[in-house]
């Protein structure tokens, strides 16, 4: 089985997101729902999600995500808002608990078996009629300038480290429909937004800097693997750096949507 996909930079990466990557969920939710965030990672999207449904429970693989969850939850104090650390293809609930169901940046690392799984068992704890709600990354959507050999090169490295097997999965977010009728939902809605990581100075030095932990953090076990030597990742650290120092350099970063309905 491949390495749990979770490390501390792409954490605290998670901590920064909330409520704008479950907008597009939003007007399918109601105040009377029970919502399962799959794949929750910090538990900041579920916090937001609690704020618009009855109830919100997230769940993940990795401990120290829970365990990260958990503090946010002590923090907010909402008394709607649970954690669980669980397996996706073996979730701890009875079948048709949940009205909605939501998984962000999840789906398009898995394999096609563990794919499938996942989503068999989304559909079980849904109940007659419930939502499922993705949003997934699509790299043939990414816009980035200038258009720097580095950049290119951290984007590779990260994709390595996700260790595809199927070429396809780079553009999984443009596929979700299909991919979600075939596994027995009907899809109602779909879309497409952007995380911008260039909207101004600040923004764009966070962005070199997350770039650069994050980089630095999957080093070594690109490097162990031999997935990278340590001149690719000086070069994309590098590439990094001179695209911040180019006040007119824009990221942004592509994620497709989709609303499906279990019939």
């Amino acid at each position: 089985m491949p390495d749990v996909r979770h490390d501390s930079s792409i954490t605290e990466f998670q901590q920064k997101r909330g409520g704008d990557s479950a907008a597009f969920f939003v007007p399918f939710l109601t105040p009377d729902m029970t919502l399962l965030d799959v794949g929750c990672g910090p538990g900041t999207i579920t916090a937001a999600l609690a704020g618009i449904v009855g109830m919100a429970i997230g769940v993940d693989i990795e401990s120290n995500a829970i365990a990260t969850a958990l503090r946010l939850a002590t923090g907010a104090g909402l008394a709607n808002l649970a954690f669980v650390e669980a397996d996706m293809t073996a979730l701890p609930f009875e079948d048709e608990t949940f009205d909605a169901v939501f998984f962000h940046a999840v789906l398009y690392h898995q394999s096609e078996a563990t794919l499938t799984r996942a989503l068999a068992e989304a559909r079980r704890v849904l109940k007659p009629g419930g939502l499922l709600g993705t949003r997934d990354a699509d790299v043939g959507g990414n816009i980035l300038h200038p258009e720097l050999d580095g950049v290119r090169l951290a984007l590779d490295l990260w994709q390595r480290w996700y260790e595809h097997d199927d070429p396809k999965a780079l553009r999984f977010g443009r596929r979700q429909s299909s991919i979600l009728r075939a596994r027995g939902f009907t899809p109602v809605w779909a879309g497409a937004s952007y995380v911008n990581h260039s909207a101004d100075a600040a923004s764009r030095a966070e962005a070199v800097a997350d770039a650069r932990r994050s980089l630095l953090g999957l080093a070594p076990q690109l490097l162990r693997k031999a997935r990278a030597t340590d001149d690719e990742i000086q070069a994309a650290l590098a590439g990094w750096d001179a695209w911040g120092r180019d006040p007119d350099a824009v990221y942004f970063r592509c994620r497709c949507e989709c609303v499906a309905r279990k019939d």
